[in-house]
């Protein structure tokens, strides 16, 4: 008889263990779930050491493959831009521009680069960037992208920011810088900017190591 009860007692056990399963799965999320988002979106975030490039992880996102390319090499993917010349912002500058229905974005090459490479990029509304679109108020883009590592917060010509940080540091510089500005904490958006700050940085140690 005793033998009996166990085994009726196992198979209600195993019955409920679905139940029991689900049941810690959903305090799991509810308890944890913040946390470990937060976790995931560092995680993303944290990548391989600078090879002197924009690390690869990132080129998944159309527009992050375009950062650190040549503008011959942009030219073949995207063709003919409707602009193209010499600018003096931000900094003296080479620049590519282009217009579609999905909005406007510039490659920018400074002039110090022996090579027009794309040191950053300016997109402006309607434009996106991993699974956010220039337009979004910075609580959507914080939704998508995780808390930011800086701002949102007031700057330069009268503008808000919200900036984050990607890749491995060197001397306190980020690798990739992605800044979104709005002229309204809580309004749209207007545009994003994007820097492979890591370029100037080896720019600059390399200077430093040939003198």
């Amino acid at each position: 008889m005793m033998v009996m009860q166990v085994g009726v007692n196992t198979v209600i056990a195993y019955k409920h263990l679905p139940y029991i399963l689900l049941l810690f799965f959903i305090l799991t999320i509810i308890l944890f779930g913040d946390e470990a988002m937060e976790k995931a979106v560092y995680a993303y975030r944290e990548k391989v050491e600078n090879t002197g490039s924009p690390v690869d992880e990132f080129k998944n996102d159309p527009v992050m493959n375009l950062l650190g390319k040549n503008f011959n090499e942009i030219k073949k993917m995207l063709g003919e831009p409707a602009e193209q010349g010499r600018s003096n912002w931000p900094g003296p500058q080479n620049y590519l521009l282009y217009r579609s229905e999905e909005g406007t974005i510039h490659f920018c090459s400074p002039e110090s680069a022996g090579d027009k490479v794309a040191i950053s990029i300016i997109m402006e509304q309607g434009q996106e960037i991993f699974g956010v679109r220039v337009g979004m108020p910075f609580t959507e883009i914080m939704d998508v992208l995780g808390k930011p590592d800086r701002g949102p917060e007031p700057g330069i010509n009268n503008l808000y920011y919200m900036d984050y940080y990607l890749g491995k540091f060197n001397h306190q510089v980020p690798e990739i810088l992605i800044s979104f500005s709005a002229a309204d904490i809580n309004g749209p958006t207007q545009d994003a900017f994007i820097k492979w700050e890591a370029y100037e940085a080896n720019q600059k140690s390399q200077l430093q190591a040939a003198r």
